[in-house]
């Protein structure tokens, strides 16, 4: 009977459900035309130079925007019995898609599985290079193009080897009716106030390459390996916080970095193209100190380094930017989940041509960019 009892007194489970989120409006003005996203919320960088007829820039005028499209809900839940966690999360805001805005948008949707020190993810959420670190810039840009913002479909491992060290193996998938996978390997250590880490990638595209010859045409899917790495680091201490990224590789549009492709030789006659990676390289600092008031500062920079081979044909996002630098400094004020913030953020971009396997810069443009945030937050737990 005493060790029925005592079985008995171990088998303790909990259920929980967070129910989260924010009502969020931004206004913003920019001094220039931007390439953007999601109305204008996420401001990339700055247009090239286009003349006119008469000699006028036509991307050279200041253009603004008021949205609250950016305000979301999520969901938590996690049942908890002994040394065994399952949870579920599914999160939403009204970003909706690539062309229509004011509609609800999928962000997080995942299923986990967590047992002593094994973490088993399965669904939608961030991208294993995340780790949990993110720049503390006002708007949700997360930095890019010198930071990264990505939400995929993924299956991730994770091992708690010991209390202050992760390893991290993942299946990432990009795209839907194409998919793109990725491999994702690295570590995560922690030690006092600071946290580090290193991770890894590889990616595999398939390229729709159209061969056209006497016969008529066919499409071929052209294979592309690409390969990528990351390290970054946080350091959290009372209302002080400061983390950095660097990342590097090949072909990494997929982060929203600029980055793409290039065609280097076409056989008609044995239907085989090959396709070389574009190279860049984006580092960012931010640092940030303040609770009721908080103040932060970020920059970043970015370069394309090159490309594998000399292209015919170059495609991808930004891919004629040889480099670009990226500042905001901002200041929060925050109570009781009320936020009103106000930050100013330069961009600054040069725009060049291809020479052989490296691009050559030719001219700069910049803008300036200020926002207005006024967001209200909640959060409630109820636990059994």
């Amino acid at each position: 009977m005493a060790q029925n009892a005592d079985s008995t007194a171990t088998k303790k489970d909990s259920h929980a459900i967070t129910v989260y989120g924010f009502a969020r409006s931004e206004m913003y003005v920019n001094s220039r035309e931007n390439y953007e996203a999601k109305g204008g919320i996420i401001c990339l960088y700055p247009k090239p130079i286009e003349l006119d007829d008469y000699g006028f820039d036509k991307n050279a005028k200041v253009n603004a925007g008021f949205l609250a499209i950016t305000s979301r809900i999520g969901l938590k839940y996690q049942y908890s019995l002994n040394n065994l966690k399952l949870g579920a999360h599914i999160e939403g805001d009204f970003c909706g898609t690539a062309t229509y805005i004011d509609i609800f948008r999928l962000r997080h949707a995942y299923a986990s599985i967590a047992y002593k020190n094994h973490t088993l993810l399965v669904g939608q959420t961030w991208h294993p290079y995340y780790d949990g670190i993110f720049p503390n810039v006002l708007t949700l840009n997360g930095g890019t193009p010198t930071g990264i913002i990505n939400r995929s479909p993924q299956i991730r491992y994770e091992w708690m080897a010991t209390p202050h060290f992760k390893l991290t193996a993942a299946f990432v998938t990009e795209g839907v009716k194409y998919i793109r996978p990725e491999a994702v390997l690295g570590f995560t250590g922690t030690a006092n106030n600071w946290k580090y880490g290193l991770m890894g990638e590889y990616r595999y595209c398939g390229i729709d390459h159209t061969f056209t010859s006497e016969i008529g045409s066919t499409v071929q899917t052209m294979p592309l390996h690409s390969f990528s790495g990351t390290v970054y680091t946080e350091f959290k201490q009372d209302n002080w916080l400061f983390n950095a990224r660097v990342l590097g590789g090949q072909n990494l549009s997929h982060l929203i970095v600029l980055g793409g492709y290039g065609l280097v030789s076409e056989d008609v006659e044995n239907l085989q193209a090959t396709y070389a990676n574009l190279d860049q390289m984006a580092a960012y600092v931010c640092a940030s100190y303040g609770s009721k008031w908080r103040f932060n500062v970020f920059a970043g920079y970015l370069k394309t380094l090159g490309s594998d081979a000399e292209c015919s044909s170059i495609y991808g996002t930004g891919s004629n930017v040889s480099d670009l630098i990226k500042t905001a400094a901002s200041v929060e004020f925050n109570y009781k989940g009320l936020g009103v913030g106000l930050e100013c953020e330069y961009t600054n971009a040069a725009y060049g041509h291809w020479e052989g396997k490296k691009i050559t810069p030719d001219y700069r443009v910049d803008n300036i960019r200020g926002v207005l945030r006024v967001s209200y937050s909640f959060s409630h737990t109820w636990n059994k």
